[in-house]
């Protein structure tokens, strides 16, 4: 009599990324996104801010090119903990923006106050 085949058990694997201290930070400014089927596709870019001459073409056919700098695609799994990390981080990063600035505004009354 054979035994029954059991289903090996799921592992939950804990990844972290190694230092990326060496690798080149891009700004980017402009990103397209196209949603498929099990997947997102973004692709990130660079406008620079247009001279006189491109002000001037651009009322013409008010189109201006990106300079592309990085592509990359993420399944629907992936994006969900993406979306859930990046709202958390968006959250904290207002939250400090907010304290910095009554910061600042407090400051700059204590300097009007001790001057004026």
């Amino acid at each position: 009599m054979s035994q029954p085949e059991l289903e090996p058990t799921p592992v939950q694997i804990i990844v972290t990324i190694a230092d990326a201290s060496n690798l080149p930070i891009h700004h980017v400014n402009v990103m397209t996104l196209r949603g498929g089927t099990d997947e997102f596709f973004f692709n990130l870019g660079v406008i620079q801010p247009p001279d006189q001459a491109e002000i001037e073409a651009l009322t013409e056919n008010r189109q201006i090119a990106a300079q592309p700098v990085f592509r990359f695609a993420i399944s629907r799994d992936t994006m969900e903990k993406f979306l859930s990390i990046m709202a958390n981080q968006f959250e904290q990063q207002t939250m400090l923006l907010k304290r910095l600035h009554c910061s600042d505004a407090e400051t700059g009354k204590e300097e009007v106050g001790e001057n004026g």
